[in-house]
Order: C-alpha cells, then sequence, then structure tokens
C-alpha cells in the first residue's frame, strides 16, 4: 500500500505523472502542470508546503488534482480578474493563458479562498457517469420499472448526487456500441450518501467545488454535473430523497447493519467509485474487512457491495467494476462485472459474470424465501 506524504515532498514526480495522465484531455491542465515545477521552486512552494504540513496524501494524483482544482476554483470565484481565468475558468479555456507568470501570481499572494482549500478540501469530483457501477448490477436483478425495491448506500459520496443518477440521460454503451443495461425508474425505500465530508451541491461555495474538480476543456462533463444538480434538487422533496450522513470509512459496515435492518426484503447496493487510495492503509484494510463481514450477515441474493475502483494490475482500460454478492451457499462470491476508464461511458463487459451475476440475484430472493 501507498505510504503517506505530506508538505511538497515528491511532488515533481506525482506533477509529471499527471501530467501524463492529463495529454490529449486538458491542455490547460498539462501545460501548468509543466510549469508548475519551476513555479513551485519559489515562494509559492514554501506557501503550499506550509498548507499540506499537516496533511497525509495516499493516491499519487491526490495532490496534483487538489492543487488545481484549488486554482480553478479560485478562478471560477473571483472571475476574469483572476490570473488564471482564461486558462481554467473560461468557457473556452486557452491553454496558452496557463502561463508561468500566471501560474506564479495565482500562487504568490495571499489568497484566503485558495488556502483554504489547499488545506481543508478533498477532491470530490461525484462524477456521475460512475454510477454505472450500480445501475448496471440494479438493472440486472430487476430492479428497472419499480420491479424490486432497493436500498442505496453511497460510500464516499461527496454531494450524492449518483444517488440520483437514474434520473440522468444512461451514456453507456459497450465495446459493441450497445447501450448497457441501467435501471430506469428506480424504486428506492432509501438513498443515502455516506461521506467523512458531504458536500451540498445547494450551497454556492460547495456547487462551485464540484465544477472546480472538473476539469477545464471538458464541457460534457460540467454539462452533466449541473444537470445533476439539478435532479438533486428536484428530488429533495420526495420520499426517497437523498440523505447525506458525514461518517468515516470505518463506520460504514456499522450503519449498514442499521440500513438493511430498517429495509427488510429490499435489495440493499452499497457501492464506491474511486474511494479505495484517498483511505489511509489502516483504514482501508478496516473499512474493508467491515464490509465482508457486513455482507456475510445478510442473505444470499438481498445484498451487493460494489466497487468502480483502479485496476491493480495496471491494464487498460485503468479501472474496473466488481460485485460482491453472497451466493445461495451463503459464500462470498466477487465478480469482475466490466471494465473501464475513471469517467466511463465505454464499458468492457464480461459476459459470464454479467450472466452469472443476474442469475444469482433471480434466484437467490426465492430460496430464501423458500427457506
Amino acid at each position: 500500500m501507498p505510504e503517506a506524504r505530506n508538505g511538497i515532498a515528491g511532488l515533481g514526480e506525482e506533477l509529471a505523472r499527471e501530467r501524463a495522465a492529463v495529454a490529449g484531455r486538458s491542455a490547460p491542465y498539462a501545460r501548468a502542470l509543466d510549469l508548475l515545477p519551476s513555479v513551485l521552486s519559489g515562494e509559492a512552494g514554501r506557501s503550499l508546503e506550509a498548507a499540506w504540513r499537516g496533511r497525509r496524501f495516499f493516491a499519487w494524483y491526490d495532490r496534483p488534482l487538489l492543487l488545481l482544482a484549488s486554482l480553478r476554483n479560485d478562478a471560477l470565484a473571483e472571475g476574469p480578474r483572476h490570473p488564471l481565468w482564461h486558462a481554467f475558468a473560461a468557457p473556452d479555456p486557452s491553454a496558452e493563458a496557463a502561463t508561468e507568470d500566471a501560474l506564479r501570481a495565482a500562487l504568490d499572494r495571499p489568497r484566503t479562498r485558495l488556502l483554504d482549500a489547499l488545506a481543508h478540501r478533498t477532491v470530490q469530483t461525484n462524477e456521475t457517469s460512475r454510477a454505472v457501477a450500480w445501475l448496471w448490477p440494479a438493472a440486472l436483478a430487476g430492479a428497472s420499472g419499480g420491479g424490486r425495491a432497493v436500498a442505496l448506500a453511497d460510500v464516499g459520496a461527496s454531494a450524492g448526487l449518483n444517488l440520483v443518477a437514474d434520473d440522468l440521460p444512461a451514456i453507456w454503451t459497450d465495446e459493441d456500441g450497445a447501450p448497457v443495461e441501467v435501471a430506469k425508474q428506480v424504486r428506492a425505500v432509501a438513498r443515502l450518501g455516506l461521506d467523512e465530508a458531504p458536500l451540498d451541491a445547494l450551497r454556492e461555495d460547495d456547487a462551485r467545488w464540484l465544477r472546480a474538480c472538473v476539469w477545464p476543456g471538458e464541457p460534457e462533463r460540467e454539462q452533466r454535473l449541473l444537470l445533476a444538480i439539478e435532479a438533486f434538487r428536484a428530488a429533495r422533496t420526495r420520499p426517497d430523497a437523498p440523505v447525506l450522513l458525514p461518517i468515516r470509512a470505518t463506520n460504514v459496515a456499522a450503519r449498514l447493519q442499521v440500513l438493511a435492518a430498517a429495509q427488510k426484503g429490499s435489495l440493499v447496493i452499497a457501492y464506491q467509485t474511486v474511494v479505495r487510495d484517498y483511505l489511509a492503509p489502516e483504514e482501508r484494510a478496516e473499512y474493508v474487512d467491515g464490509m465482508r463481514s457486513w455482507l456475510s450477515t445478510r442473505p444470499p441474493g438481498q445484498a451487493l457491495w460494489i466497487e468502480l475502483e483502479g485496476r491493480e494490475d495496471g491494464g487498460d482500460p485503468p479501472a474496473a467494476i466488481a460485485v460482491h454478492v453472497r451466493d445461495p451457499r451463503g459464500e462470498l462470491r466477487s465478480l469482475v462485472l466490466g471494465r473501464c476508464g475513471f469517467h466511463p461511458r465505454r464499458i468492457q463487459r464480461l459476459r459470464a459474470a454479467e450472466a452469472e451475476l443476474r442469475e444469482l440475484l433471480a434466484s437467490e430472493p426465492h430460496a430464501a424465501a423458500g427457506a
């Protein structure tokens, strides 16, 4: 597991690695990542060191993305007067505007908003394309059209926008271009968002931070984010309105026990999307043990734990959707349902696992009822 880093030790290596990751997707960020090592060799680096001295980071991409999002957030808030407005926040961002002088000006002078974001915020993209992690298994379980009641728990929920993703357009296709089956008209008896520091998308500052975590030059992602915020706003008056709770990952399993006990007969779907790498190693181990223990107490076919996380084998595409479920013999099964990117639209379906999960979820409830 990765070792914790704080301050700016080793940041240059992470900036270079992130530069390769953003290439071809966000020209302003790619240019900024080229220039930041020089900029951070001066006063800006000392300020950043102070802001991060008391923090621990584990994912290699955490610090680069937090730095970029904090700068973009500052530019979105200040408007055209900001040195990086034209590079990071304008409707048509310009890579040429991401100059060394602009970066230095944005980082050197005291900016309360920027320093506060660097010291206290976390990257909370709330990428709703990742909602396929629960919408696809829910469809395989027969939850479309209200066919089966579900209780949703989004672990690492950010602002909880994935909890209402069944109200957004379906955007996912498989490797052949065919639509991936996802649940629509879901009958949810609970929509629970669990996050150590949940965001309120209806607050201006938090909504802006969600926008800041979307990269400049990706208007489709930003438009889908705004559409999700509107769907979340509309859902607040419904009986199944999302509820966000501040909670540490190590306490999630206990909260799921309460949820499952309160919603007997419903399929409990607990899912996480790009959460694992942000957890400290000891917290991650305790969380995983808790989730496996919780799942082992549920009747077969009545609970799923789903992970959309980076592939540990380093393959391409870089992420995978894994579903953990208890089979009729009471054993825990882990099925890799598909592989995808971190902002998935195209899914490599693993059809054998898909068929197996559909069969398990179709047969187990009846077996449990008969018993």
